[in-house]
């Protein structure tokens, strides 16, 4: 079971739930952990961080419903992908999609240097 390391600060504008999700989250897409990797129990996560069991049940929730973990029961919980097989589904871009689509409205004629009306004006992209 990896150890992500992760850290309360207690004058961080987010909330403790927030900061545990936020930490996992970076680091299953990082990559620190592998598809099917056991990661914490509530218990022991609530315990070693010095925070309610149930801020460490929100959090997981969260990443549950963001797809990166898969729940069996309380002590069982494992990362459903790898950070190299979720980045792009998380992030709702497909980079090389994207990429290619932009060099091709740059090698265009008219194609305003690559970028959109709706993306200079702050209305979408990435």
């Amino acid at each position: 079971m990896p150890n992500p390391n992760i850290r309360i600060n207690p004058r961080s504008g987010e909330t403790k739930t927030a900061q545990i999700f936020n930490q996992l989250a970076s680091a299953i897409l990082a990559g620190k952990f592998s598809a099917g990797d056991l990661i914490t129990s509530e218990r022991e996560l609530a315990e070693r961080l010095g925070v309610s069991r149930n801020i460490v049940r929100n959090a997981y929730r969260r990443l549950e419903e963001a797809g990166l973990i898969e729940t069996s029961s309380t002590s069982n919980r494992r990362v459903r992908a790898s950070g190299e097989q979720r980045a792009h589904g998380v992030a709702g871009v497909d980079r090389e999609d994207s990429l290619a689509e932009q060099r091709g409205r740059a090698g265009g004629k008219g194609g305003g240097g690559g970028v959109s009306a709706n993306r200079r004006a702050g209305r979408g992209g990435v």
